[in-house]
């Protein structure tokens, strides 16, 4: 192997292994119409969208809602190559139960796109129903 060629490859090497560290804050509230004491509590995750098959969502930040289903969720994450910022959404685990039960299975989830802003700006996040369009 030349000189040129070692030259290039260790460029390219150092341009991937770059990231670009970037921090969310997203302030929002979830609901539970179907039994209201079901929105205090609620774990409010900050992950950061992996979207490559080999690697799993990074948790940028937690919180959990207060008794009025209010929170204020922050983190950073990073991405592989100084281009690419982390690409946020809000991760809501909760025991809502679904409409037109009273029931809810032990834990279900929400995913909640929100928009791809980072500090200083801040997310505001629309109130939030976690009694439908649950995920597992």
């Amino acid at each position: 192997m030349n000189w040129l060629s070692l030259l290039l490859l260790l460029s390219i090497y150092t341009t991937l292994g770059e990231s670009r560290k970037r921090c969310v804050k997203a302030i929002g509230r979830v609901r539970c119409p179907t039994d209201w004491d079901r929105h205090y509590r609620v774990t409010v995750k900050l992950m950061d969208k992996d979207p490559l098959p080999w690697e799993a969502d990074d948790e940028m930040g937690t919180t959990q809602t207060d008794e009025d289903g209010n929170y204020v969720v922050q983190g950073c994450g990073e991405d592989l190559g100084a281009w690419n910022d982390p690409d946020p959404y809000i991760l809501v685990e909760h025991r809502c139960p679904e409409p037109g039960h009273t029931i809810s299975i032990p834990r279900r989830a929400r995913v909640v796109t929100i928009e791809r802003k980072y500090l200083p700006e801040i997310v505001y996040v629309e109130t939030v129903r976690i009694d439908e369009n649950t995920r597992f």
